[in-house]
């Protein structure tokens, strides 16, 4: 039980039993008046018998009452006392089983849509291994899908991110390749493999070949974002 239903009960207890308390008090209050008064009709009028056993019969019903409220204080009072045993002989819960961590934690989707935004997700917290593993999954498993372009792009910024450019040079040449021969259904990340690979390379020094790939982006793609991209660092590095 909850420490704050605990309270409300005790509270409850508490009430009732002050409530009660306080009307016993004043039920002997009224007894001692009515006393008083019978020993001043004693005294006064010793022959008004008719009131006398007015007040007698009244005096036998609060008396009745007060012993009445006397006993449901007593219940009250037992009933609390039992209910404090029974929450203190109250098993402890069971220990809040903590979520596992690592490996053990993690579902990898195996449909396409899930596991390539999976790879990606995994990409951009920058996991570049582990989200090139899966990346490479999703290259394996589905050779025929519409995000198999996107696959191997995002494969080789794996590299970029590690600052291996040489590799993903390789990565992004064969994205090219693929799609200029027609082996892929959808080549939406071309203009982007032509800007990375100038990009690496520049990156390695070779301002030659850096600048060609920037340039063939902007012939081929000029209206595309990445030639935007590609005309700000040739201004850059002229």
């Amino acid at each position: 039980m909850k420490i704050s239903s605990v309270l409300a009960i005790f509270g409850l207890v508490l009430l009732s039993s002050c409530a009660s308390d306080d009307k016993i008090l004043s039920l002997q209050r009224e007894l001692i008046e009515i006393k008083q008064e019978i020993n001043q009709l004693k005294q006064d009028n010793q022959g008004n018998k008719e009131k006398m056993e007015t007040l007698n019969r009244r005096l036998d019903r609060l008396s009745q009452t007060v012993a009445e409220n006397s006993m449901e204080i007593e219940k009250l009072k037992v009933s609390k006392s039992t209910q404090s045993v029974q929450e203190t002989k109250l098993p402890p819960p069971p220990p809040q089983q903590l979520p596992r961590e690592g490996k053990e934690q993690v579902s990898v989707p195996s449909d396409e849509k899930g596991l390539y935004q999976y790879a990606l997700d995994t990409y951009y917290k920058g996991n570049y291994e582990e989200a090139r593993k899966y990346f490479v999954e999703f290259l394996k498993k589905y050779p025929d899908s519409d995000l198999y372009g996107n696959a191997v792009f995002w494969a080789g910024q794996t590299f970029y991110g590690e600052r291996k450019f040489g590799d993903s040079i390789e990565i992004f040449k064969a994205l090219i390749q693929k799609c200029d021969e027609g082996k892929i259904k959808r080549c939406i990340k071309y203009p982007d493999a032509l800007l990375k690979i100038g990009f690496a390379y520049l990156e390695m020094g070779d301002n030659q070949n850096g600048k060609k790939y920037l340039q063939d982006l902007i012939k081929k793609y000029p209206d595309s974002e990445p030639a935007q991209l590609a005309r700000k660092k040739l201004e850059v590095i002229r």
